[in-house]
């Protein structure tokens, strides 16, 4: 019985996740699907300017121009700031714990990380 909801609540996922037009979500469930599908865009995203990033600066050491230790402390900074993100989030989510505002808060903080992050990353093609 438990596999027959939980395939009943994913196929209802799935079937919003179709039908919705987040410019007139109104329901906490809605609101949510609406910030996780804005999310994955900006997640997307950053990792495409990642790959960018890094291979502008297989370039740059190819060149001359830069030494392998600038991209290796780079992949280190990416990975602690992944982690910081996932901590820092998973505490906003633990503030609004008792609230339907959990969910959304804790995407929100997911996606303001990240938005900013590709800014942080764009910079060094800048240079």
């Amino acid at each position: 019985m438990r596999h027959f909801i939980c395939l009943i609540t994913l196929a209802c996922a799935s079937q919003l996740a179709l039908a919705l037009d987040c410019s007139k979500a109104s329901n906490t469930l809605e609101i949510n699907e609406c910030a996780s599908i804005e999310q994955k865009k900006v997640e997307a995203k950053l990792n495409a300017v990642y790959q960018r990033v890094m291979k502008f600066l297989d370039k740059q050491i190819a060149d001359g121009d830069l030494d392998k230790a600038s991209k290796t402390t780079l992949i280190e900074a990416q990975r602690a700031w992944i982690k910081f993100r996932e901590a820092d989030c998973s505490a906003v989510y633990q503030y609004h714990i008792a609230g339907t505002i959990r969910g959304v808060m804790s995407i929100s903080c997911m996606q303001t990380h990240t938005e900013r992050r590709i800014k942080d990353l764009e910079e060094y093609e800048k240079n």
